[in-house]
């Protein structure tokens, strides 16, 4: 599962979450709590633990691949012309 990233976190940081998502939806399981989040573009699973601990999954953004840089004092030959 290459296309998502976990971080654990304190429940400070998972306040400033709530505090700076644009959508917020949470349910109750068991004694856990899972928040979907939305920030912006982004989207994000916050599951806060029984004893404090915070798990934010989400999906890792794409890498957007590079082109090649074509050096400027490349000297033109009668094929790049």
């Amino acid at each position: 599962m290459k296309d998502i990233d976990w971080r654990s976190i304190d429940r400070r940081e998972l306040a400033g979450l709530l505090k700076d998502a644009a959508q917020v939806s949470s349910q109750a399981v068991g004694e856990a709590t899972v928040y979907r989040l939305g920030h912006g573009p982004r989207e994000m699973l916050a599951i806060a633990l029984p004893g404090g601990a915070v798990i934010v999954v989400e999906k890792t953004a794409r890498q957007v691949r590079k082109r090649r840089q074509v050096d400027g004092d490349r000297v033109s030959t009668p094929a790049s012309r």
